[in-house]
């Protein structure tokens, strides 16, 4: 199936319905007379430009004008000599033909049908658990400006209908996995490629650092026989991020384990390939979320996946990720455990829990230490620039967000926050159901994702998800713990829609994973003023599905982002 992106539109040009009448004999008097003001009289502005035209290719060149109207036939040419007459005529003749032009333009305000584009679908889903049957959305310069059931089509007005479908707010994933660059792994080359597919076939060289594809930092230390404690080899070794992509890839810089002062918004590309995935999807909005390889990462971002490029950035920073667990100490290019050897600035510390627990806390005690004039010192401080943005966390002016997957690394999280009086928003959140009681205790939200039986990518490298379980989401709804899905890197089958469908399979009810995949993401990011249910005054960032949402035979068939069509794969 094949997408067709493009971008619609309809303006009108301007009415030259004059431009012919002025042609020939009385060319030449024109010519010696000024234009009036493009302003005032277009269609005038037009002719006059026209016959002030000495290029033009319809003009014969070498001839006089007497000659050049006798071979055009224009009975106008006989009055060239009368020069006021002509003159007279002339200007009677443009300024009735501007007032006829001016009188066929709607009057100042009105609205042209043609700028109304008009969607219809057997059921519109609000987003906050409102249904309408039969439903119409009328949108106009980009907004919603009227919802309702069975209301009349505004005449002219384009109209896009799927009989059997139904609309939905956009999809927002509100922690994205955005490719910083296109992770599609290239086809190897090079003689070391060469080598890689005579003793390894099938397997690309960028697949992973050890043999055969296998994604576990200690696939050189494998034995047959021998259980690694990373990966499970050899009876389970967990693919990449998705199919198809590298692992080695991180967002976070490696300098430091407190980088709270960069932004991801300026390592993502905007014409990542990534993004047309996230579109045929139906996801319109995401927080493009950081890498967890840094205790304290940057700032991420909210942008949308589509339409006008200068218009795709929401904010360029929003909320500073931090880390619990071992990804810190595993993750990104240039991890590496301390060895008896050698410490290289490859080497990042913390490695253990306690270390990780740690760098967050002196962090945090600095800029402390730092707001109350006394000195910072330790090699291992941050700089002045984290403290700067660390100090508007600690003021609640920017938002936190702490990845933790295990219970304790959970309640971690929950402790340290405490420590500083800071509140977070908890991300993905695996053994988020045996810890319901002190998440609602703290009040903290939940970026809960993706659903899954087999976990791959470092998920499954890192020991923290052996106690999945698919009905966690659930069990946040029903605890009134305000809670969005998320897919991250997963895209196609097992993108956001996709685990809404898993959602609702292992028990949540299709309103409450749409709210999970819409106004409740959009709550999170600050933006549900402008986007995450169908009410008019919002942007139009909507889907239009073949079906029932999420239905396991329901595909997207029209991605609309400020009212504009995206993706349309209605015609295969």
């Amino acid at each position: 199936m094949t997408a067709r992106f493009f971008r619609d539109s309809n303006k009108t040009e301007p009415r030259a319905s004059a431009r012919a009448d002025i042609r020939g004999g009385m060319a030449t008097r024109v010519n010696q007379r000024p234009c009036i003001t493009p302003g005032h009289f277009p269609v005038l502005h037009a002719a006059c430009s026209d016959t002030h035209n000495a290029h033009d290719p319809e003009r014969p060149r070498g001839l006089k004008p007497a000659a050049r109207n006798a071979e055009a036939g224009n009975a106008l040419g006989l009055f060239q000599r009368a020069a006021g007459t002509l003159s007279i005529c002339s200007c009677a003749i443009l300024f009735a033909a501007a007032s006829a032009s001016l009188a066929q333009q709607p009057p100042s305000g009105a609205t042209d049908a043609t700028d109304i584009l008009v969607l219809k679908a057997a059921t519109l889903y609000v987003g906050d658990g409102r249904r309408i049957e039969d439903g119409m959305i009328v949108i106009r310069d980009g907004l919603i400006v009227d919802v309702g059931a069975a209301m009349a089509t505004p005449a002219g007005a384009r109209v896009i209908e799927i009989e059997d479908g139904s609309i939905t707010p956009g999809l927002i994933d509100a922690n994205a996995a955005v490719e910083s660059e296109d992770l599609v792994a290239p086809l190897p080359r090079g003689p070391r490629a060469v080598l890689h597919g005579l003793f390894h076939p099938g397997h690309s060289e960028d697949a992973s650092p050890g043999c055969c594809g296998s994604s576990c930092p200690r696939a050189i230390r494998h034995v047959e026989g021998t259980k690694c404690s990373a990966c499970g080899f050899p009876d389970a070794q967990p693919s990449g991020l998705a199919v198809g992509t590298r692992m080695s890839v991180s967002t976070a810089e490696a300098s430091s384990e407190v980088i709270p002062e960069m932004r991801v918004i300026d390592s993502v590309n905007l014409r990542s390939r990534d993004f047309d995935r996230l579109l045929r999807g139906g996801v319109t909005t995401v927080y493009t979320s950081p890498s967890s390889a840094a205790v304290i990462g940057a700032q991420g971002a909210i942008v949308r996946t589509g339409g006008a490029f200068g218009d795709r950035i929401v904010r360029e920073t929003y909320a500073v990720k931090a880390a619990m667990g071992v990804d810190p100490s595993r993750r990104g290019r240039g991890n590496s455990m301390p060895s008896r050897r050698s410490v290289t600035f490859h080497t990042r510390r913390p490695g253990t829990r306690m270390g990780v627990a740690w760098v967050f806390r002196k962090a945090l005690h600095d800029t402390k230490r730092g707001l109350a004039g006394l000195e910072v010192y330790g090699a291992d401080a941050p700089g002045e620039a984290s403290r700067e943005v660390l100090a508007r966390v600690l003021a609640g002016e920017v938002p936190l967000r702490i990845q933790a997957r295990a219970q304790h690394d959970i309640l971690a999280a929950i402790r340290l926050t405490e420590e500083f009086g800071l509140s977070f928003t908890l991300e993905e959140g695996t053994d988020a159901y045996r810890c319901i009681d002190e998440l609602k205790a703290a009040g903290t939200p939940v970026v809960f994702g993706p659903i899954y039986v087999t976990p791959v990518g470092w998920r499954g490298l890192s020991g923290e998800v052996r106690n999945a379980r698919v009905h966690t989401l659930r069990a946040l709804i029903d605890a009134g713990i305000e809670t969005a899905l998320s897919a991250q890197e997963l895209r196609d089958e097992d993108g956001l829609a996709r685990q809404a469908m898993y959602a609702i399979r292992f028990g949540v009810s299709l309103d409450d994973a749409l709210a999970a995949v819409t106004v409740v993401p959009a709550r999170l990011l600050g933006i549900d003023d402008v986007v995450g249910t169908l009410e008019v005054g919002k942007r139009a960032d909507l889907v239009m599905w073949s079906g029932e949402p999420f239905d396991a035979v329901s595909a997207p068939r029209v991605v609309l982002i400020g009212g504009e069509v995206v993706v349309d794969t209605r015609d295969g």
